[in-house]
């Protein structure tokens, strides 16, 4: 059974590490407001950081976006369904327009986040 115990401390600490070691890094990367305006005065090229958190920002934003938009389509075809044939708020059309709107504007725009946008928004 010790020998056990000794895996599991081991593999709890190298994770225990492994988010400490991330957590600094966070900090370390993080720009201070008076870096942030100057990076917003000049067009520089993205940098590691920059290109670090378009990784790991793009990791997250598209399964996210994934959901959403199959999310959506499906709950707009229930919508559309249920309302079909009932006037919308616009020149006596129906609401699958809107609906059908709704469903595309979900899917649509960038799924990528880029250095630039990371860049634009975070800074340097």
């Amino acid at each position: 059974m010790a020998p056990m115990k000794g895996v599991w401390l081991m593999k709890h600490k190298i994770y225990s590490n492994l988010t400490v070691a991330l957590l600094i890094l966070s900090f370390v990367a993080a720009p201070s407001i008076s870096m942030a305006q100057q990076a917003t005065q000049r067009t520089a090229r993205p940098g590691f950081f920059s290109i670090l958190g378009s990784i790991v920002f793009t990791t997250l934003h598209v399964p996210f976006k994934a959901v959403t938009c199959a999310g959506t389509q499906v709950i707009s075809a229930f919508a559309y369904t249920g309302t079909f044939g009932v006037e919308g708020h616009y020149d006596g059309g129906t609401n699958g327009k809107d609906i059908g709107e709704t469903a595309r504007r979900s899917c649509t725009g960038s799924w990528i986040v880029r250095p630039s946008h990371v860049v634009r928004d975070y800074g340097e």
